[in-house]
């Protein structure tokens, strides 16, 4: 009796110890605030960021559609490459720099990526459902003007996205944020 008491103890916390990381894991988080709260220049950053990415899922899209206007297989490998690469080391070159985040929103851009892969690619409709809200509330909290200046600077420096599928990009971003 002794023994199993002690296994039904040790059962009831590890139930209780899953149960308080789940919890904590789906608290939802206050995208809106916790973007809007960044300085500037991190806006800028992510406004940078969220061109590429966005450019290169239509780029991708219409690759695995089959469209007439899809681009060749090693533009799509290079466009796939160069926007992960950003997102997986949170750093973006640009011409002879390189744009690197501060580490809240790096932070926050993972636990997006989390919720993503979760959510798009494990079919968790939970988690793509909070990163759908997380990717609009930072578009929202940068806002058109930064976006429109990151399509420039990717235009001017950035050779990994052909020119014309930036405005692929601009318009998803738009849509998407009912601009």
């Amino acid at each position: 009796m002794n023994i199993s008491g002690k296994h039904l103890k040790k059962n009831k916390i590890n139930k209780f110890l899953q149960f308080q990381k789940n919890f904590k894991e789906k608290q939802m988080i206050d995208w809106t605030t916790r973007f809007e709260a960044l300085p500037d220049v991190e806006k800028d950053k992510i406004a940078l960021l969220r061109v590429i990415e966005c450019t290169n899922g239509i780029i991708q899209h219409t690759y695995r559609a089959g469209e007439d206007d899809t681009l060749t297989v090693d533009e799509v490998r290079n466009a796939m490459k160069f926007s992960m690469g950003c997102m997986k080391r949170m750093e973006i070159p640009v011409g002879d720099k390189v744009v690197t985040f501060a580490p809240e929103t790096a932070e926050l851009f993972t636990e997006m990526r989390r919720l993503y892969i979760s959510g798009a690619k494990q079919n968790n409709q939970e988690d793509f459902n909070e990163f759908l809200k997380g990717s609009k509330a930072n578009l929202l909290a940068v806002g058109k003007e930064r976006i429109l200046h990151a399509r420039r600077l990717v235009f001017e420096h950035i050779d990994e996205l052909p020119p014309h599928t930036l405005e692929w990009g601009i318009a998803y971003i738009f849509s998407f944020a009912g601009w």
